[in-house]
């Protein structure tokens, strides 16, 4: 969805303001059912959104997301999340330039590399459009995630994982096949192993006198 059209179909005035995005992400979070608080004093700086969405999340809104706004928010939430660990999300509309898109998509990427880092196009995520349908999540409010220690995961951060999952479902596709294939390779091993056992049994006990 073009940008302009994404501010229409949301009603943003027509001289809308980075705070209209913030609102506007702010009142979809908590229509899924998590708390948000807007410009909150974050080590020296304001973060544009503190949220329990993920656990606990900072995130830094812009209007438009290119290589050098995005290199900007992250090192913005790289000072709003010293000295905790919530995830930190950039947010904000695809820049409408068709030439810097491909730059911002692989700046996106990069940034990703850290698991700990985010980046939200939300005008291209299904669940951030206006009329998209909003799925309620009532855990966050009746548990306080924030709260919450996670046990420290290395290589296989859990983190990761699901990014890496959303991302390429076909590789979660291929990965379920493949363990449906080695349970099914396996059952039929096993059956065939049974069956010998009995023929032996069976060939033994023949002989016998």
């Amino acid at each position: 969805m073009l940008p302009s059209q994404f501010c229409e179909a949301a009603g943003f005035p027509d001289r809308w303001q980075e705070r209209d995005l913030q609102q506007y992400l702010s009142d979809r979070l908590k229509e899924r059912g998590f708390q948000t608080h807007l410009e909150v004093q974050a080590n020296g700086g304001r973060a544009d959104i503190v949220t329990s969405w993920q656990g606990g999340a900072i995130a830094e809104v812009k209007k438009y997301l290119d290589r050098d706004t995005i290199y900007q928010a992250v090192g913005q939430l790289n000072l709003y999340g010293l000295n905790n660990t919530h995830k930190l999300v950039v947010m904000g509309f695809l820049t409408p330039d068709a030439r810097a898109q491909p730059s911002a998509l692989k700046t996106a990427s990069m940034v990703e590399q850290n698991p700990r880092v985010q980046v939200v196009f939300v005008n291209i995520d299904e669940e951030w459009l206006p009329g998209s349908r909003v799925a309620h999540f009532w855990f966050p409010r009746l548990f306080s995630l924030p709260k919450l220690s996670f046990p420290q995961l290395h290589f296989g951060e859990w983190r990761w994982w699901l990014v890496v999952a959303k991302n390429n479902p076909l590789l979660l596709i291929l990965a379920l096949a493949l363990v449906s294939i080695t349970a099914d390779q396996l059952k039929k091993e096993f059956t065939q192993c049974q069956q010998q056992t009995k023929l032996l049994n069976c060939l033994f006990s023949s002989s016998k006198p």
